[in-house]
């Protein structure tokens, strides 16, 4: 019975089973249709439509025509609205869907291993996928949107290989992301990878048309929009067979933004805004994007054809004569471009002078900025805005670019980045020009060539850039402070000129040669950069600061000045203006660090110095001032402390010994001012003969000017001894008149040394000798000392500790403590005058006098300790760096000692008493020894391994085993015996 139940079920859960499979294999059939005729398409076209599934796969077992639409349109429709459809061709190979006439699709669809043929295709705003596996070849145009209708959005990818348009009979569209004669309500999407062959020169946009391109097509229709965003992506294998213009759009209206992802192919030319000029027109923003940074340096390359340029607002015909007006992008203007894109063939030498440019608008009208970001790229040249007029900025950053023609280097050559440049009309923009190179090789790179620039623009290079004309602001000729900014850093190069500029600014550990320098407002040089200047003189009609070093090795005394400033001249403290040739510097002059001035040196105005150096040369035989040019003319007041150098004529960085009597300085004089040490002589051979620069009237015999001259005088050496920096000045000299008592005033700078406090001067070096002052008399040459005292720091704790039985814990006890210095003030808890603080103490106290001078001797007494015995430890020593001097002090005072009377022993004394005797009981057994307890196991219920088991067990268990095994056995036997 149980048997019997058991084979039911099993029967009952097979059928089961089976039912289910087969139930979901019908559903799962039911979506895939297989056809072989072109009836049996129409039949399962109209059965997707008829079933209530969304999605349908038909796999084609022949080369099939889609169905004929009625009525004699002489059109083929595809697809089912509302559904996905996806076309496959069977395991026996591609088969062939055509289109005969205009082929219309009417649902979403997706060509999966299908070649798709026929004359034009309709997406018709439906989703259309194109895999890569399959192929298309249409010999007129695809649309992504619908046949004279409008539609809600387009959708199309083509990822297959084959042609589209081929041939320039077939009209002039290659592939259009919008609808013919009707339009896109919402946004276009058109995406082509695959290898598809075009018609060169052909249409490639995102937009809708009017006509077909042929002759009067479009004709008296309306005009046409895009009311939503519209994206093209072009990334074409096929860069040799297909040459499209790609556009954003040629006679549509695109209401929304407009991106062109152009990665790789062969294109003539990439633009936002074909003609006609009032019709095509970008309310949005424009984007476009001219290879892919995945592609640099590797085989897909994006080819610029012939001269067809990258132009965002505007087109090549722009210019052309008759054409007029501007083409309009409302929004923003930003095209990226990278270093996979080549206006020549990759690894070639240019063979043309007219290659393929990037504008960011050309005879364009822009509500908002142009920003083109151009990555390695190889074209001719870069504007930002040509005869167009911008309401925003213009920012054009090139990086690692490379800008040339086939005059490359020669007289012609080009590599422009120009920001604004007037080709007929003049450019403007509202917003500031940004020009910023990163590297590369570029020709001449302007703001604008115009004579005037939006306020707050600039020209910024860094990197190692090659720069072959050079860089200029406007095209003005003459200085302005309107002009640009040019931002110089974190750079090595060499420019052949820097012009026009409001200020130039050489920064971040820059290193920059200017062969020419002329019409810019202002310099600075940051400390850490260099600039050298060596083919022309150089002006400067602002302020000039130089924390760095400006090097001008350019020397001429035929016409004018090396250098002129017009502005004020300052030197920082690390900062070095070196000119081999002549100076005019007519503002103030502030040196606080090296001026090297190797041609005589006009300064029209006042100069102050702190610390500064003056470099000159050593003048000739014959040519000492007022026979020869005195080195230096100050027509202003000179204040301050410079140290005046003497070089080599060939080499400012060489010290040579001047000569007794030599000129050096004229100053403009003011009653008794300049000061006689204003200028000190520096070189340490002159000096050491205390040689000095003495202050002496005109040469010329004039009044106006103190003029300082090399002279014999009586010198005194501030010796640093030890510190870390030097005196100022640390050198001083003076006439030596007969009869006359010389006095030095002292440093006006003390010299430094860590941890160490400036004392005084000293005629020893150990201090031993005489304090130098002021009033010190000096008859002879000699040598001072600077002397130092420790600053540092350290503690000295002072206790007290009464014991004894007879101390008294309460009483005060007095302390003096006494240092080797006679300090003044409170130092921690103890007030310390003249060297000397008193304080009591009881028992258990202590005071810590805290910041002591290290090094400093100390001793501490007590007093007020009459009966007691003090014990002191540390009650002498020396104060150390950092640390804690204990002096603890113990008073002990013991009370009168008392003795108890002595008692004398008898002569015989009693013995002690012998106790009686006790029975001692005796334990009737041998005791044990006690057993130490152990503690009481807690049982394991787990088995322990080790455990023992008795044998007997293990046998039994055994014999048991063994007995069952034999039972088992005879039953089976009998079973079979009873069977037979």
């Amino acid at each position: 019975m149980r048997k019997h139940f058991a084979k039911t079920m099993l029967m009952i859960l097979v059928m089961l089973t089976v039912l289910f499979a087969s139930a979901f294999s019908a559903a799962a059939e039911s979506n895939v249709y297989e056809v072989s005729t072109d009836v049996e398409l129409s039949t399962a076209l109209q059965n997707i439509a008829d079933s209530a599934d969304t999605k349908a796969t038909i796999v084609l077992k022949a080369d099939l025509n889609a169905p004929v639409t009625g009525g004699g349109s002489y059109t083929t429709t595809f697809g089912v609205d509302g559904k996905q459809i996806t076309i496959k061709s069977d395991e026996g190979g591609m088969k062939k869907l055509s289109f005969p006439w205009y082929g219309i699709l009417n649902g979403n669809c997706t060509f999966d291993n299908v070649d798709v043929t026929g004359t034009r295709l309709f997406c018709n705003g439906y989703d259309t996928i194109f895999t890569g596996n399959g192929q298309i070849h249409l010999s007129e145009t695809l649309y992504g949107g619908g046949y004279k209708t409008t539609v809600n959005k387009t959708h199309v990818v083509i990822a297959a290989s084959g042609y589209i348009n081929p041939s320039s009979s077939s009209g002039l569209h290659d592939v259009i992301g919008g609808s013919y004669q009707g339009n896109v309500v919402g946004d276009t999407y058109l995406e082509i990878t695959g290898d598809i062959k075009m018609q060169g020169g052909n249409h490639l946009n995102p937009g809708c048309m009017k006509g077909d391109g042929s002759s009067g097509d479009g004709r008296d229709v309306p005009d046409v929009y895009v009311g939503g965003n519209a994206t093209l992506i072009y990334d074409n294998k096929n860069s040799t067979a297909a040459s499209p213009a790609i556009e954003g759009t040629y006679g549509c209206e695109m209401r929304g933004d407009v991106t062109l992802d152009v990665r790789a192919g062969s294109v003539a030319g990439i633009v936002g805004t074909e003609e006609p000029v009032d019709k095509s027109i970008i309310r949005g923003n424009l984007h476009i994007i001219a290879g892919n940074p995945a592609y640099e340096n590797t085989d897909q390359v994006l080819r610029l054809g012939s001269n067809w340029p990258i132009i965002g607002a505007g087109n090549s015909f722009a210019l052309y004569p008759g054409a007029v007006g501007n083409y309009t992008v409302g929004g923003n203007i930003t095209i990226d471009t990278y270093e996979n894109a080549w206006a020549w063939d990759k690894g070639t030498t240019p063979d043309s002078y007219d290659l393929p440019e990037i504008y960011g608008a050309l005879r364009g009208n822009v509500g908002g900025n142009i920003t083109i970001n151009a990555h390695g790229s190889h074209v001719q040249n870069i504007f930002g805005a040509s005869d167009s007029v911008v309401q925003g900025s213009v920012t054009v950053n090139a990086t690692d670019v490379e800008l040339k023609n086939s005059e490359y280097n020669t007289e012609y050559d080009e590599g422009y980045i120009f920001g604004l440049w007037e080709r007929g009309v003049p450019a403007t923009a509202n917003g500031p020009v940004t020009v910023t190179v990163n590297g590369g090789d570029v020709g001449l790179v302007m703001a604008t060539d115009q004579t005037t620039v939006p306020a707050g623009s600039s020209i910024n290079v860094t990197g190692k850039p090659k720069i072959r004309s050079g860089i200029r602001g406007t095209q003005a000729s003459s200085y302005s402070t309107e002009f640009p900014v040019a931002n110089v850093y974190a750079c090595e190069a060499t420019i052949p000129f820097i012009k026009g500029m409001s200020q130039v600014n050489i920064t971040n550990n820059s290193a920059v040669t200017a062969h020419i320098m002329t019409s810019n407002a202002g310099l600075m040089v940051e400390e850490g950069s260099t600039l050298t200047t060596d083919n022309g003189q150089v002006w400067i009609w602002g302020d000039t600061v130089i924390n760095g070093t400006w090097e001008q090795l350019h020397s001429q005394t035929d016409n004018y000045n090396d250098i002129f400033v017009n502005g004020t001249t300052q030197i920082g403290s690390n900062g070095h203006l070196i000119n081999h040739g002549t100076s005019n510097l007519s503002g103030a002059v502030t040196n606080n660090g090296v001026m090297a001035l190797m041609g005589s040196a006009y300064l029209q105005n006042d100069y102050t110095a702190t610390n500064g150096e003056l470099r000159l040369p050593t003048i000739a035989p014959g040519a000492n001032y007022d026979t020869g040019t005195i080195p230096v003319q100050i027509k202003g007041l000179s204040t301050g402390t410079t140290t005046v150098n003497t070089v080599d004529p060939a080499d400012w960085q060489t010290l040579k010994k001047p000569n007794l009597g030599d000129n050096y300085i004229l100053s403009k004089k003011n009653t008794d001012a300049p000061a006689q040490d204003v200028f000190v002589l520096g070189n340490a051979d002159a000096v050491a003969d205390a040689w000095f620069l003495k202050r002496m009237p005109d040469a010329d015999g004039s009044n106006d000017y103190y003029m300082w001259q090399v002279a014999n005088g009586i010198r005194v050496i501030f010796d640093k001894n030890g510190g870390d920096t030097e005196a100022s000045p640390s050198v001083m000299i003076q006439d030596k008149v007969v009869g006359v008592v010389n006095h030095f005033a002292l440093p006006t700078v003390e010299p430094t040394r860590t941890e160490y406090d400036f004392v005084n001067w000293n005629t020893k070096q150990d201090g031993t000798g005489d304090i130098f002052t002021a009033a010190t008399d000096v008859t002879e040459n000699m040598t001072v000392y600077a002397q130092w005292k420790s600053n540092a720091k350290g503690d000295l704790k002072v206790s007290n500790t009464v014991s004894g039985s007879a101390g008294d814990t309460t009483k005060p006890f007095t302390f003096t403590v006494t240092v080797d210095s006679s300090i003044n003030g409170t130092y921690g808890e103890m007030t310390f005058t003249a060297g000397s603080a008193t304080f009591t103490l009881r028992h258990g106290e202590s005071l810590t006098a805290v910041g002591l001078p290290a090094d400093t001797a100390y001793t501490v007494a007590e007093s007020d300790n009459e009966g007691y015995t003090v014990t002191a430890n540390g009650a002498a020593g020396t104060i150390s760096k950092d640390g804690t001097a204990v002096a603890a002090f113990t008073n002990n005072r013991e009370a009168p000692s008392t003795q108890p009377p002595t008692t004398s022993a008898p002569e015989n004394p009693a013995g002690p008493t012998k106790p009686e005797p006790t029975t001692t009981s005796k334990p009737t057994a041998t005791p044990q020894p006690t057993v130490t307890p152990q503690p009481t196991a807690v049982q394991d219920t787990v088995p322990q391994t080790g455990d023992t088991t008795p044998l007997l067990l293990w046998v039994v268990l055994l014999v048991v085993s063994a007995l069952g095994l034999a039972g088992c056995l005879w039953v089976r036997f009998r079973k079979k015996q009873f069977r037979k």
